[in-house]
């Protein structure tokens, strides 16, 4: 493909990638858009494991299930540009030392990788690799459509993220079998930290006589933090007290945070709370962890907001079907004993 048809190829391949709001279907259009436009032998989405700090292939194009069953990858060990936060070019895979996957580089056919480093707003979540099977220098114009691509891979990611986050999370809530929230509000929290991007989440409920705050359900965190003590709603992060959410940045600097030491030997470097409602009822809250500073853009509080008005929903409609169980069974009750006295008339 000459320079010429480049800027037209580009741009088709750039609409593909926003067609969808389904998270699988951008991720696959992603891989199969690069390696396509820039001529690779493939591609691959490598995306960020927090808990375990490797980087595993989610998504790839054009390479061979033994490659991509390779193992996880170490981003200290490997080319490098997740740390480095730029494009990282392997000219020649069997000089070059950084890589942590050579011989089966070479077994697949490999001779250059380049590395982009991609991001979902302010926060690295991966990288992009393309893989080629000739040696391959990067021309400057090469380079900036790559990081262009970029660009729009991370936002399309980005608005995918979020589609599928409020889909699985709204769900997950409103499918809760009654009577049995603990085991619902569990699986809550759990995705609501692997679609957060956060370390762990935990859901909290008010008691309202002691101004205590109890957790019902948490997800990410070791057993040590949890068991730090008492969190008080006149203490803690602030969410519940204003009814509205409270962004931490930086847990090593806010005031804020009641227990700041323990959350800092925990890992946690930024926090956000957002109030749970029934009705105009502050009933509890929802806190996400993470175990880097963040600062949040509006789409990531909008749909956390939108998480945590249907969990105050959810719980709502749970204490509705006990409510009614309970006067099912007084009126069953009732006439249960109706029947069993013997009619008299006078």
């Amino acid at each position: 493909m000459t320079l010429q048809d480049f800027p037209p190829r580009f741009i088709q391949g750039l609409s593909e990638i926003h067609q969808s709001l389904d998270l699988t279907a951008t991720k696959e259009t992603a891989v199969r858009v690069a390696s396509q436009i820039f001529g690779a032998h493939g591609a691959s989405l490598m995306l960020f494991d927090r808990s375990h700090e490797v980087l595993k292939i989610s998504e790839a194009f054009g390479l061979s299930e033994d490659y991509k069953s390779k193992g996880d990858v170490d981003p200290r060990k490997s080319i490098g540009e997740t740390l480095q936060g730029n494009v990282v070019v392997i000219r020649d895979i069997a000089t070059d030392p950084n890589l942590q996957y050579r011989q089966e580089a070479i077994k697949e056919g490999i001779k250059s990788i380049v590395g982009v480093p991609l991001g979902v707003k302010n926060v690295l979540i991966g990288s992009l690799r393309l893989y080629f099977s000739t040696i391959k220098d990067i021309s400057w114009e090469e380079m900036e459509y790559l990081k262009m691509m970029a660009v729009h891979i991370g936002l399309a990611l980005r608005k995918a993220f979020y589609f599928n986050a409020i889909r699985s999370s709204t769900t997950s809530i409103h499918l809760m079998p009654p009577f049995q929230i603990g085991e619902s509000m569990l699986n809550l929290v759990k995705t609501a930290t692997l679609s957060g991007l956060s370390k762990g989440c935990s859901l909290f409920l008010l008691k309202q006589e002691s101004g205590m705050l109890e957790r019902v359900a948490s997800f990410g965190l070791s057993e040590r933090y949890l068991r730090k003590g008492t969190l008080y709603v006149a203490q803690s992060i602030g969410e519940i007290s204003t009814g509205k959410p409270v962004v931490i940045s930086k847990v090593a600097t806010d005031q804020r945070v009641q227990y700041r030491e323990e959350a800092l030997a925990e890992g946690i470097k930024a926090i956000i709370g957002y109030p749970v409602f029934i009705g105009k009822k502050i009933i509890g809250a929802m806190r996400w962890y993470y175990d880097f500073e963040f600062e949040p853009d509006e789409d990531h509080l909008v749909w956390k907001e939108y998480l945590a008005i249907n969990v105050g929903l959810a719980i709502e409609k749970n204490q509705l079907l006990i409510q009614l169980k309970t006067r099912q069974d007084w009126y069953a009750d009732i006439l249960f004993e109706m029947d069993a006295k013997p009619y008299s008339i006078s």
